[in-house]
């Protein structure tokens, strides 16, 4: 009975031992588990931080870049707007100052400078310019027209004949010219201080012709109004007529 009570003790503490042993390896395994699971849980979490972190940096990234476009939008419409408003202006300054239109009108006298001659000499000058005329008389040398710049009295610009020989010079020329009726001559200028200060030039056209009196234009004038006017003055001169009839 002793032997079997000694046995039945012994196998009692090994099964005790086993089975004590067994839940601790149980409890083990259920920690390794818990641990494995909670691992994976935490990483799970630290990706979709990850992901929501980046998603976070481009949204915000795309904020800006719409923000930057959105503002330089304006910037751009604003340019384009002022581009516009400058274009409509100088249009608008160009319908309000159109380009003068120059009207001219024809001149023409007869001239008796001779006893069996009469001369008649012809141009054309803007209708808003003023002339001269100065008629044959035995006390003057020359006859003809004195064209006047308005406002301008110290533009002086003369198309005459005279009794005599008519001669020019100047520091620049003598350079051909021709009229746009044929009529042809030699054209001297010079280009000087005025009194007053400013630059000044004057010059002498003398015709080249077989006619019995002299013929010519002079002008002396401000380099400023000559310029202003230059393409008037040509014009005058270029439609001059001489006729002499016997």
């Amino acid at each position: 009975m002793m032997k079997k009570r000694r046995k039945s003790i012994l196998l009692l503490a090994i099964i005790g031992v086993f089975l004590i042993s067994g839940c601790g390896a149980k409890e083990k395994v259920q920690e390794t588990s818990s641990e494995i699971f909670i691992n994976e849980v935490l990483s799970s979490v630290e990706e979709q931080t990850t992901v929501a972190n980046e998603m976070q940096l481009i949204t915000s990234d795309e904020i800006q870049l719409e923000t930057f476009v959105q503002s330089e939008e304006p910037a751009k419409m604003e340019s384009v707007s002022e581009s516009e408003s400058s274009s409509e202006q100088e249009t608008k300054i160009t319908q309000m100052t159109p380009a003068k239109e120059v009207k001219y009108m024809d001149i023409a006298y007869v001239f008796k400078p001779y006893e069996h001659v009469i001369v008649e000499i012809s141009f054309q000058m803007p209708e808003d310019w003023n002339y001269t005329l100065q008629d044959v008389e035995e006390e003057f040398p020359e006859w003809g027209y004195s064209v006047k710049v308005p406002g301008r009295e110290d533009a002086i610009f003369s198309i005459f004949g005279q009794y005599g020989t008519l001669t020019a010079d100047g520091s620049n020329g003598p350079k051909s010219f021709q009229t746009s009726q044929g009529l042809i001559g030699q054209y001297f200028w010079d280009e000087y201080i005025h009194d007053d200060g400013n630059p000044a030039i004057q010059g002498t056209i003398v015709f080249d012709t077989e006619l019995v009196g002299f013929y010519g234009v002079s002008f002396n004038m401000p380099k400023s109004v000559y310029s202003e006017n230059k393409d008037s003055i040509d014009k005058v001169i270029q439609s001059i007529v001489i006729k002499e009839v016997q």
